[in-house]
Parts: C-alpha cells; structure tokens; sequence
C-alpha cells in the first residue's frame, strides 16, 4: 500500500527476502530485532522510514554475525531481483554509463544517491545518504562491492580500483582489501575511484535494444516514486540539496522537479503551505544540521544557506528557535 509521507521512506520487499533466505537468516527474527512488524516483508513488501531503514540494517548485520557479510551481500546473483535498474545498468556500454543511469535512478526514486564525477586522472562513484550525514558500515560496503562486482561481471576482467573509500572501519578489513586488490581508507563518503581508462572499459553485456527495454519500465517507477511525497515534501527534499550549491530560488527548484514555476506554487497552496515556508523548513533543517555535525561557524552556515549575510541567518535562526545559532548548538551538545 502506497501512503502519501514528509518523510523520506525506503521500500523494502522481494530483495530482503531474497538476502535474508540466501544467507540462512530468519525474515521475523530480523525485523523483530529492528522494531519493525512481522510481515512487512510480505507480499510487495512496504514503505518505511529512513531511520526504520537504518535499524533494519544494524539488525541484520547483528543476526548475521558475520565480518565479511558486505562481501556476500555484494556479490549476490542480483539477476534474481529482476531489478530494471540492475539489467539497464549491465546493458550500458561502460561503467561511467553505468554509474549515471544508477544515479538517476537512485536520485530520483530513494532516499540515496550515486554520483558519478568524471576527472582527467579517475573517475569517482560515490553512494551517500541525501537525507543523513551517516551511513550503516555493511550497507556502504556492500554497495560498493555490488558496484564493483557489477563492473567485473560486465567486462568479464578483475578491475581493480585506484582507491576504495568506507566511512567507518570493517571489522574484517584485509578481506576486503584482498577482494578489492587495493587498500581501504576512511572518510566521510562511500566511495571508489577508477582509472579512466577502466571506467571507459566496454561493457561485454551492452545491449542498446535491451535498454530501451528497460527505460520505459524504470521511468515509470520514477514517476510512480514521486507521487509518494507530496509536493510540500518533494520541495524541501530538493532544496536539502540545492541549498549547499548556492541554488536558492523557485526556478532551481522547479527545473530539478520538472514542473513549472506556477505548477510548484499551486500544489503547494493546495497543500496549505507556501513556497517562502517550505524554503525557512528546509533553511532550519540543514541549519540545525550542520550545527549539530559540523564544527562549522555561523558565518559559514548562512553562506551554505544561500543568506545575503550573517545578520540576515542570524535573525532567521532567532525566529525558528529563540535562540542563537552558537546557544542552540552549546544546548545540543549540553543535551548529549
């Protein structure tokens, strides 16, 4: 059952039972282990948060009790899923392509995203959460092996990255590292980085009539994905990642959603907001966040929020809180 939320959710289904049977696992004893209900696998699956997302993944990688379960993870046969965006992936002529229609996907129908920056020396694809400065350790190392894995199997070569990138430490690191074929180092992203000329390798599964196949299919749950959140929701969503980029104005948001500047303004009237309250919600949304993650002054803050000047954050923060950036931030830390 679809349900209309503000907040971003992930769809969980066939793919969990999937994983869950081909390691031994019990579907109830991992979702019991996570708060969540019993059957919420059943069927098409369901809908749930993020931070309900995040506790199923702890949950499983604690019944699982298994160091190298990314590795596993990873390279489970991902053909059994029946995944469009899986086979149009495989169907592209290289890994760049590849990476870039993963990307979309995955920016426009999920809670996560996965950028592809090509440079003159590598080419870098990057997996991170649009909503949470944290990553669960098994679901980014998995991601990155899947995608790594995906790169071996299309070009049938074992390519090795120029350099791996986890957020946190595994506790199996030189199996990792082995599989990989290079080392492992920490840091705020999940990431790999690949020789260009690898990233450019071609794809031995490419099949240009497979992916017109596909496209169809993959637009359709694109749009499908959408429609879940309101418009309220899929604004200040858009403006989380817009902002830090200095893109502050109805335009920007209306050309990332694809509809028209009064099309955005009726739907959120429709919705009992306005485009200026939807833009202070995103506004104190990414404020609190970097007050609360980041050691970031507020100077830098109202730059990152696209204020004209500190002043200007200064009063607005007053008027979301009653307090002052630093007072907020010291009461926070005081709290934790």
């Amino acid at each position: 059952m679809r349900r209309l939320t503000d907040q971003p959710t992930v769809h969980v289904g066939k793919v969990w039972r999937l994983m869950l049977a081909d390691l031994g696992l019990s579907d109830v004893a991992v979702l019991r282990s996570a708060g969540l209900p019993s059957g919420l696998l059943d069927g098409d699956g369901s809908r749930i948060t993020l931070d309900e997302f995040y506790a199923l993944w702890d949950s499983f990688d604690t019944e699982a009790q298994s160091p190298t379960l990314a590795l596993r993870l990873g390279q489970i046969e991902a053909s059994e899923f029946f995944d469009p965006a899986f086979f149009a992936a495989m169907c592209a002529p290289n890994m760049t392509v590849a990476g870039q229609r993963l990307g979309e996907f995955k920016r426009l129908v999920g809670a996560f995203s996965l950028d592809v920056d090509v440079m003159p020396t590598a080419t870098r694809f990057s997996y991170r959460c649009k909503y949470r400065p944290d990553l669960p350790t098994t679901l980014a190392a998995t991601e990155i092996v899947f995608l790594v894995n995906l790169l071996r199997r299309a070009t049938r070569r074992r390519i090795v990255p120029k350099a791996v990138c986890l957020p946190s430490a595994l506790r199996e690191t030189s199996a990792f590292e082995n599989w990989f074929g290079c080392g492992i180092s920490h840091g705020e992203t999940a990431s790999f980085s690949l020789d260009p000329i690898d990233a450019m390798r071609p794809f031995l599964t490419h099949d240009n009539q497979m992916w017109q196949s596909f496209e169809p299919d993959l637009r359709r749950r694109m749009d499908a994905a959408r429609e879940d959140l309101g418009m309220r929701a899929r604004v200040e969503n858009a403006l989380l990642e817009l902002l830090p980029s200095g893109r502050t104005q109805i335009d920007d948001v209306a050309g990332e959603l694809a509809v028209s500047r009064r099309s955005l303004q009726r739907r959120l009237s429709e919705e009992g907001t306005t485009w200026l309250d939807v833009l202070n919600a995103a506004r104190m949304r990414l404020a609190q966040h970097y007050l609360t993650n980041t050691n970031l002054g507020a100077a830098e803050i109202s730059f990152l929020l696209g204020f004209e000047d500190p002043n200007s954050f200064f009063r607005a923060f007053r008027r979301w809180t009653d307090a002052t950036p630093e007072a907020w931030r010291e009461a926070q830390r005081l709290r934790a």
